[in-house]
C-alpha cells in the first residue's frame, strides 16, 4: 500500500524520468538477486518485468 502511494506521488511530482531510474534500479537488484520479481511494487511490476525481457536478462512469459 505505501509503495503504491509513493510510486504514485513520485510520479507526480518529479515526472516520468525519476519512475524510469526507479525501474531500472529496480531491475538491477532483481539482476544482481536482492529482490525478486514478487518484491518489486505492483505498480512499476510490469515495467521492470519489460525492462528485463528487453534487455535480455528474462524470457518474455
Amino acid at each position: 500500500m505505501w509503495s503504491a502511494v509513493f510510486i504514485f506521488l513520485i510520479r507526480i511530482f518529479f515526472g516520468k524520468e525519476v519512475s524510469e531510474m526507479l525501474v531500472r534500479l529496480y531491475a538491477g537488484e532483481v539482476i544482481l538477486e536482492k529482490i525478486t520479481i514478487d518484491d518489486v511494487p505492483r505498480g512499476l511490476r510490469d515495467r521492470v518485468s519489460a525492462y528485463l525481457v528487453d534487455m535480455g536478462y528474462i524470457d518474455a512469459q
